[in-house]
């Protein structure tokens, strides 16, 4: 009897044991994750956020910073309108997909710059004041955030840059004016320090194809304080009392172009044949259309072009191949061809 007693007991024991495995087993499998849900290994995150082609992470949803000089001449003025109608286009917010600074100078933009970078840009996109701003940039690049400089260079480092044809305005210049005089006359070059390497290329541009091309030109050096028509007032003021006779100005931009031809009108000088320009303003654009003593002529550059700059910065933060360096053409405009740029509706 006792043995039937024992034997019955384990039995049930066994029964207990089988049921309570075939219960778990049933639960584990009902809240295992499928296999094609499960997590990524450490390695295929890495892949995932890390472009295999250039290194790159990706942020296109990060922060654009863009710090630009104040409005103090009208192509600065297009240049930060400009920049914020192409985020408009990117569907960038601001506050959120870009962020807009401008300041009156070097210090102001230095101190711009901190601030983006505290912000927590993953991209900014500078047009410097002037070489001394290089300092400043180069933090932003220590920061680890892309720096894509617009329109005047800097000495130091970055990781890209565009701007127009600025030697191309000196060359186009140069041929213009040389083959109008038909190689021989006397012809003041402005220069603007104060705005870097824009008048820097343009001027020793010019002064390199005129050596190459048109050697008995005379070339005399006059120097603006801006790109502004007062300071082309001014320099054109000084120039005419110091010189008797000039026949063409190779003017770097079209605002201080139209102080130049205010300056000869005022004077009422007729020696003076040709008046170059730079940008593609419109108010030079009316001059050149309607100007019937003095050849006028310019080189578009126009400030439309941080646009291609900001389009830039989305690029590199996608991890898409990018040229260090990119160049955007100009088109010689004088009044055989001026109606095509005439825009009422452009800022600038």
């Amino acid at each position: 009897m006792k043995r039937k007693s024992m034997i019955a007991m384990v039995m049930a024991a066994a029964m207990v044991i089988g049921l309570t495995a075939c219960g778990n087993s049933g639960e584990s499998s009902e809240n295992a994750a499928p296999e094609s849900e499960a997590a990524p290994s450490s390695q295929e995150q890495q892949e995932e956020s890390e472009d295999s082609s250039t290194g790159a992470v990706n942020t296109t949803d990060g922060l654009i910073g863009i710090s630009v000089p104040s409005a103090d001449h009208g192509w600065t003025a297009g240049a930060a309108y400009y920049a914020q109608q192409k985020c408009e286009e990117l569907g960038l917010e601001e506050g959120e997909g870009y962020r807009l600074l401008t300041a009156d100078s070097v210090n102001d933009q230095g101190n711009d710059l901190d601030e983006l970078i505290n912000m927590g840009c993953t991209s900014i996109v500078m047009l410097p004041h002037n070489d001394e701003v290089s300092v400043a940039a180069q933090r932003v690049l220590d920061a680890g955030i892309n720096l894509i400089v617009f329109d005047r260079k800097i000495t130091g480092d970055y990781t890209a840059y565009l701007a127009g044809d600025n030697a191309g305005i000196g060359v186009n210049g140069a041929d213009y004016i040389g083959e109008a005089l038909n190689g021989k006359g006397t012809v003041a070059v402005m220069s603007a320090p104060s705005v870097g390497s824009v008048s820097v290329d343009r001027t020793e541009a010019f002064k390199e194809e005129v050596a190459e091309k048109y050697p008995d030109l005379e070339l005399i050096d006059v120097t603006a304080e801006g790109f502004t028509q007062e300071a082309g007032l001014t320099m054109a003021s000084d120039m005419l009392i110091a010189n008797g006779h000039i026949d063409a100005v190779f003017s770097i931009d079209d605002e201080p172009s139209l102080g130049i031809l205010q300056a000869i009108k005022e004077a009422g000088r007729t020696d003076i044949k040709y008046i170059s320009g730079g940008g593609g303003a419109q108010s030079w654009y009316e001059k050149i259309e309607s100007e019937k003593d003095i050849t006028l002529f310019t080189e578009t550059y126009s400030p439309a072009m941080i646009g291609d700059a900001i389009a830039l910065a989305q690029r590199v933060q996608r991890g898409e191949e990018f040229e260090k360096e990119t160049t955007l053409p100009n088109n010689t405009v004088d009044a055989s061809n001026v109606k095509e740029f005439l825009d009422e509706n452009s800022p600038y």
